[in-house]
């Protein structure tokens, strides 16, 4: 085995504060498919089992974490706040936190295309961490032990009061407006990329057949899409009035 490999698997154990029993659980969880040298005890080859079981064990977490620190909530508030931190953009944000794309074994094409840098690998590594976590210490109370770090990486991720976490789907009312006044559907178009992979910022218009209704930027395309069908909506109603 690699040793850089090794040293950042214990790098990372340090920053998470736990050390695997069995470090196979560890290795199959940062092993991406492309990577075709490396068959665990169990007969898998990568981490995308580890990745099914690590996203039921991040809602698990997330749900309990979101209860009790926000009891005012009602399901719907709960099921919002929850998705808004469980998504793709929200785990390769924490990934790259823990600068987990380095740890990651794949194939050289996908090393070099940039794949230690995409959002989907690191947000499926990280889920996978999670799973081999659980499955690591599970007679020693793995959910406990998994959700105590789950808490610890999302800690700086809440506000400290509930309006502030409240988000406003703006391209989904962007639809129902366009659509009961025009009648036509709301199209995203990205138009520009700035920055380097690892901090790369979306610029996306929305427009409705070929009038620009509005523009917007963000760190991911889907952040750059809200922000256009928020200027949108702005434009419109200063239109109406």
């Amino acid at each position: 085995m690699d040793n850089q490999f090794k040293k950042n698997c214990q790098t990372l154990c340090s920053q998470i504060e736990y050390q695997f029993q069995d470090e196979e659980l560890l290795h199959l969880a940062l092993t991406h498919k492309s990577f075709t040298e490396f068959k665990s005890k169990t007969g898998q080859r990568n981490n995308e089992k580890l990745e099914f079981l690590g996203d039921a064990i991040l809602d698990m977490a997330i749900s309990e974490l979101l209860m009790d620190r926000f009891p005012e909530l009602d399901e719907g508030g709960l099921s919002k706040f929850r998705a808004s931190l469980v998504n793709e953009d929200g785990l390769a944000h924490i990934a790259r936190k823990m600068d987990l794309g380095k740890c990651l074994r794949m194939g050289k094409g996908e090393d070099l295309s940039g794949g230690r840098e995409k959002s989907s690998l690191l947000a499926d590594a990280l889920e996978a961490v999670f799973a081999a976590i659980y499955l690591d210490s599970r007679k020693a109370g793995g959910f406990s032990k998994v959700s105590k770090i789950i808490y610890e990486l999302y800690s700086d991720e809440l506000p400290d009061q509930v309006d502030s976490f409240i988000s406003r789907d703006y391209k989904s009312e962007l639809q129902e407006v366009v659509q009961k006044s025009l009648n036509l559907p709301a199209n995203y178009e990205l138009i520009n990329q700035f920055g380097p992979d690892h901090q790369k910022e979306f610029e996306m218009v929305v427009k409705v057949e070929e009038r620009i209704l509005g523009r917007g930027r963000g760190f991911s395309k889907k952040q750059a899409g809200q922000a256009a069908a928020q200027d949108a909506l702005v434009r419109m109603q200063n239109e109406s009035d």
